[in-house]
């Protein structure tokens, strides 16, 4: 597996307030997390670090995740200890009040791919037959969308298209999804909404699927293009490519 990640405040943001993690443990398992920070000021840099930091120190220390069972035991009591922190922290700290984050992840193991996501960051995956978002958008827009009441185009200046509906630290209790995914991609793209948000999706694909490029100029061609769009938000992008002949 090669990964590379890269993460930028974009053009109007004074904070950035993504966070992004890479790592390999000593079981020789992956983990690729993007984090965006909601919450103002600095609350939402604060709880997306808390929530990148959490995970990452809880990877780190894991036991062989052999089963899937064991994978999911393990996102949602890491995931449940990352919410209480940042929960906890809010409360403590009047200015921190309400602050979140999104969280997607995946975790490559030698026999399977999970991935997990709260909020709006995206995970998409690169098949032979297609470029396909895994991750489903916990936000307003999106349940708007999948129950028909609203268009992709329509989603694009609606009032509400940043209101989330589940995210890691501001309620006690959060949605998160977690699956098994099928192993057969090329390459696996987390993201915050300062990528997708603004560049469409067949443009990402092409940037993925350059074969011209190497994974990092691929990660910073994306900024890049986000960026020309505006660089309305800050925008983090994290691209792992299975090497031919194996999964991790």
């Amino acid at each position: 597996m090669r990964v590379c990640g890269n993460t930028d405040i974009g053009k109007v943001r004074q904070t950035n307030e993504d966070d992004y993690c890479i790592a390999r443990n000593d079981n020789g398992d992956w983990l690729a997390l993007v984090c965006d920070g909601i919450g103002g000021s600095a609350a939402g840099e604060v709880a997306s670090s808390i929530a990148s930091t959490c995970i990452y120190n809880a990877f780190m220390k894991s036991p062989p995740l052999n089963k899937d069972y064991q994978v999911q035991k393990w996102v949602q009591e890491t995931l449940n200890r990352a919410n209480d922190q940042i929960f906890t922290r809010s409360l403590s700290n009047k200015s921190q009040r309400g602050m979140g984050t999104t969280c997607v992840g995946t975790i490559v193991t030698g026999r399977a791919t999970y991935i997990f996501n709260v909020g709006d960051s995206r995970l998409y995956a690169d098949y032979r037959d297609g470029f396909i978002q895994m991750s489903e958008d916990h936000s307003i827009i999106a349940q708007l969308m999948r129950e028909g009441k609203l268009t992709k185009e329509e989603a694009r200046s609606h009032a509400q298209r940043n209101t989330l509906t589940s995210a890691l630290g501001v309620w006690r209790v959060y949605r998160m999804d977690i699956h098994k995914i099928d192993p057969h991609y090329r390459y696996l793209l987390l993201c915050s909404d300062g990528l997708h948000g603004y560049v469409n999706e067949n443009m990402i694909c092409e940037i993925v699927e350059d074969e011209r490029l190497s994974l990092s100029e691929k990660v910073n061609f994306l900024i890049a293009k986000a960026n020309s769009a505006g660089g309305a938000d800050n925008c983090t992008v994290v691209l792992m490519e299975k090497e031919a002949g194996g999964n991790v």
